[in-house]
């Protein structure tokens, strides 16, 4: 990744995004864990999908964990805010990166946040352990 990219998920994200149901279109995507490009957008996480730079078409994007769309992590924290009504946020405290995570809506109540002072040193480490932590509130919920 060079600096003028953004952050893609991890394997590891994209398997837990696709279980908590997103379902944007990404270039990107991982399969069998190695990551890949379609060049073009497409949903890696349902049973469609059409390749037309290639002129193929794949039906087996949501059978399993072969294939995960792999969203920047922006994209996945957007999705989160759109669906999920989630207001998540990195923010600098004392020179060093924390996250903030609160609901959406009239009276916006913190759902979890920073109480442990747990502080890192890039934005890029935040944003992840963002959606790291995003995703396990979710897996939570079940």
């Amino acid at each position: 990744m060079n600096d003028k990219q953004l952050q893609l998920v991890s394997h590891e994200q994209a398997v837990k995004l696709k279980k908590a149901g997103f379902s944007w279109d990404c270039e990107t995507f991982y399969s069998d864990g190695n990551l890949d490009n379609m060049h073009n957008l497409i949903n890696h996480n349902t049973n469609e999908g059409y390749d037309g730079e290639r002129g193929d078409y794949y039906d087996n994007f949501g059978e399993d964990d072969l294939y995960c769309s792999a969203p920047t992590i922006q994209h996945a924290l957007k999705w989160f805010r759109d669906t999920k009504g989630l207001n998540a946020f990195c923010d600098n405290k004392y020179h060093r990166w924390h996250y903030d995570i609160y609901s959406i809506g009239n009276d916006a109540i913190r759902i979890d946040g920073n109480e442990l002072q747990i502080f890192f040193e890039t934005y890029e480490d935040a944003e992840s352990a963002l959606l790291d932590r995003l995703l396990n509130l979710l897996e939570s919920e079940k």
